[in-house]
Order: C-alpha cells, then structure tokens, then sequence
C-alpha cells in the first residue's frame, strides 16, 4: 500500500511498460488475483519508472490435469 500499484496489462503494454487505458489498477497491498484461466498474464506497476526499473511480471499459467486417481490401499 503507499507509493506502488499493479496493473493488469496486455502483451504490448507489458513491454513497453504502458498503463492500460481501461481498468483500475490493485493498490491495497493485500488484492488478490485469481488465476483461473489457462494462457499469459502480464501485471505491472504503474507508479513513474517502476516498471522500466523491472518492477513487472509475467504468468504463464498451465493447463490443469485430471486429478491422479487415488493409491489403493493395501488389504
């Protein structure tokens, strides 16, 4: 909280270190961000230099796999 945020952004913005031009960005110190969907993300933080100072990340979020089946117990 204070003097950082982070900005859920695209691909190009994350390069290029751009605050979209829609959205709010999260500033409590304490969001959460739920990753349900498989692909990229790309976060960065908003404040003046912080992002071309590195202050950004990248999220490849997988696929999920079935649940292993479960080990049978021994009799």
């Amino acid at each position: 909280q204070g003097r950082h945020n982070v900005f859920k952004v695209n691909g190009t913005e994350f390069k290029q270190c751009l605050k979209p031009l829609v959205g709010s960005p999260f500033t409590t110190g304490k969001d959460e961000i739920e990753l349900e969907t498989a692909g990229r993300k790309w976060y960065i933080c908003g404040v003046s230099g912080h992002c071309s100072a590195g202050q950004k990340l990248f999220i490849n979020v997988l696929e999920g796999s079935a649940a292993p089946a479960p080990t049978p117990v021994s009799p």
